[in-house]
């Protein structure tokens, strides 16, 4: 069941009137505590001023109280038949009336202030012999202050802080955990950055065609990224991408335009293009460039043989999957006496292999590697439709450059 809206008010009337009257409450508690300090606070501050003032008449009643009680001493040896003398609480009592009767309010005054000043044991009881002697002493006016324990706080924070170093002992996400337990560890890969200078030739799988062409090889490169792993103190695996850029050179004669026949190797099939270079003849020599760019995935092993972690020999192959990215070549025509150009009869997937030596110096944060390389073209440059089967290779110089470890 739901109360209705009428209960609700009639209760949060009631819970408001109650917090009404503890606010009022706690009001007054505070200004009532305010006002008792301020009194306590001031009191002794207005008593040392009237006891400065009256401290010459209290040694005056102390001097009469003196004298009266002297005189009642006679009086009671004179009236008393006992033959001992009066006790001394019956003197301190004389004088204390004498002392009441001549200064009432001194003595008042002088009483506050030396409950008030003294706050050790032995003070008052020093103060209270000299009072039951008839000597009156001034307070002196002195701050002693209260010695507060902070036993509670000490142990608080020494609690804290055990709690602290607790969590910071079993907390893993703190920064001070982290920088304790990792360590960075060397990357045991090795990147080589490499350019090689090479001389590009070229091997044709045909007597006849040795015999009646003229070429020669040209400038080439190659240029590439490799990454090497150790497996072993004196073997790493290797890595890379690479591209290469081989060219050979062809003698021909500049002529008329011709027409080049090319039969395929089924001995049916032939391709015809037109041409104006002549193998021959013609009305002027010319060279014509064979062209080929292409880039690669080189994977392989490099084995160390002798060395020490300064300077090491060693040897290293590798097995190029390769695509021909672009190319401009000339293919010879079936008579023997025409180049002319025919992209589509060129391979765009081929396979190269690698060979080379080399020397490995570290110089500082640097480490070189200098040798000789050689690359050759396992398959074809051109289709298989293609009767002339040529296969291409480079002889370079390869150098390295990497980070030393």
């Amino acid at each position: 069941m739901r109360p209705s809206d009428k209960v609700w008010d009639s209760i949060n009337k009631r819970l408001n009137r109650k917090k009404r009257r503890f606010g009022f409450l706690v009001s007054f508690s505070l200004i009532a505590a305010a006002g008792l300090g301020y009194f306590l606070y001031d009191a002794p501050n207005g008593q040392h001023a009237t006891a400065t003032n009256t401290t010459t008449a209290a040694r005056t009643a102390t001097g009469a109280a003196s004298n009266s009680t002297a005189t009642a001493g006679s009086t009671l040896s004179t009236n008393t038949t006992a033959t001992s003398t009066p006790t001394p609480q019956i003197i301190t009592g004389l004088a204390r009336n004498s002392v009441q009767a001549l200064a009432p309010n001194t003595q008042s005054n002088s009483r506050t202030r030396i409950n008030t000043g003294r706050r050790h044991a032995s003070s008052t009881a020093a103060e209270g012999n000299r009072i039951n002697t008839g000597t009156f002493v001034a307070a002196p006016e002195s701050f002693i202050p209260t010695i507060v324990d902070s036993y509670e706080e000490n142990v608080l924070n020494e609690q804290t802080a055990i709690a602290k170093a607790a969590k910071k002992a079993t907390d893993p996400l703190t920064i001070e955990s982290v920088v304790n337990i990792y360590h960075p560890r060397t990357s045991r890969v090795n990147f080589q950055v490499y350019f090689t200078p090479t001389f590009s030739y070229r091997k044709l799988h045909d007597e006849n065609i040795a015999n009646v062409v003229t070429h020669k090889p040209d400038f080439g490169f190659e240029i590439g990224l490799s990454a090497r792993y150790p497996v072993s103190k004196h073997l790493r695996v290797v890595g890379g991408l690479q591209f290469n850029v081989n060219r050979y050179d062809i003698k021909t004669f500049n002529s008329t335009p011709q027409n080049a026949t090319i039969r395929l190797r089924n001995g049916v099939d032939s391709v015809s293009a037109s041409t104006s270079y002549n193998n021959f003849s013609g009305y002027r020599s010319n060279w014509l460039e064979n062209f080929f760019f292409q880039i690669s995935a080189p994977v392989g092993v490099e084995l160390r043989l002798r060395g020490n972690n300064r300077t090491q020999i060693g040897i290293a192959t590798t097995i190029q999957p390769t695509y021909v990215l672009g190319d401009r070549a000339y293919v010879i025509s079936s008579d023997y006496k025409n180049y002319a150009e025919v992209p589509r009869l060129i391979s765009r997937w081929n396979m190269n292999t690698s060979l080379e030596t080399f020397v490995a110096y570290g110089t500082g944060r640097l480490k070189w590697q200098v040798g000789p390389q050689v690359r050759y073209q396992v398959f074809s440059t051109y289709d298989r439709k293609y009767p002339v089967k040529e296969n291409l290779f480079d002889f370079g110089l390869k150098v390295g450059i990497s980070l030393n470890q």
